[in-house]
């Protein structure tokens, strides 16, 4: 159930968990990148959990500033400009009844350079959609891709319910995965967000290698 005992002391450990892998993720063009084989399928989230239709799940710097809920839209977008950020594909899970988890949401998002996604990592909350002042709450996570992390965030939903967004974000070369669970607080399940994003992770690396498309995908999948 509850794994967060201690987050704030493993906070400290963030550097030495997010060293890097000796795997090699070589740069492609931008639209070479399957951003959608990257994702996380049905058959890898727990038992009833069902993918969300997202009529456009594929967000570049205009769709994604708006998501920050800003009154200055466009110096958010110059922001996101200026991070180098070209765009990102969004794939969510909801469970068939409330429980524990109200949401798993994965994102795959390219920056025009690896500093650049590396930067996002480690200066911008991963490219989610986060107030920039708002405080994260890290917890170490063991390494995944070429670096990783991991934090918790508290929001609010529109009906004033409070959250906890769970996230583990790991770095492939100019792509940055995040995968977020969303609960209430008390909920939080490092264990399997870790699990999550080691099997996206594994989509991902076959993205890479050319053994997994989103053509050879079965239709729940993608």
């Amino acid at each position: 159930m509850l794994i967060r005992t201690g987050a704030l002391l493993l906070g400290a450990m963030l550097i030495l968990s997010a060293c890097e892998s000796s795997r090699d993720y070589p740069e492609k063009g931008d639209d070479e990148y399957d951003l959608e084989a990257m994702a996380l399928t049905e058959a890898d989230l727990p038992e009833g959990f069902t993918k969300e239709e997202i009529p456009e799940p594929e967000f570049n710097n205009e769709l994604w500033a708006e998501f920050f809920g800003v009154d200055d839209v466009e110096a958010k977008l110059a922001q996101l400009e200026a991070q180098s950020r070209i765009k990102s594909r969004v794939t969510s899970f909801q469970p068939a009844e409330l429980g524990r988890i109200f949401r798993v949401t994965t994102f795959s998002t390219l920056y025009e350079t690896e500093k650049a996604a590396e930067d996002s990592s480690r200066k911008f909350a991963c490219g989610l959609p986060i107030d920039d002042k708002q405080e994260l709450d890290p917890f170490a996570v063991p390494v995944i891709g070429q670096a990783a992390n991991g934090f918790f965030v508290s929001n609010s939903s529109e009906g004033g319910l409070r959250l906890i967004d769970t996230t583990v974000c790991f770095q492939t070369g100019r792509v940055l995965h995040a995968v977020q669970q969303t609960g209430l607080p008390g909920t939080e399940d490092i264990a399997l967000a870790v699990r999550l994003a080691r099997r996206m992770e594994a989509h991902v690396n076959d993205a890479f290698d050319g053994k997994q498309t989103t053509e050879a995908r079965t239709p729940e999948g993608g």
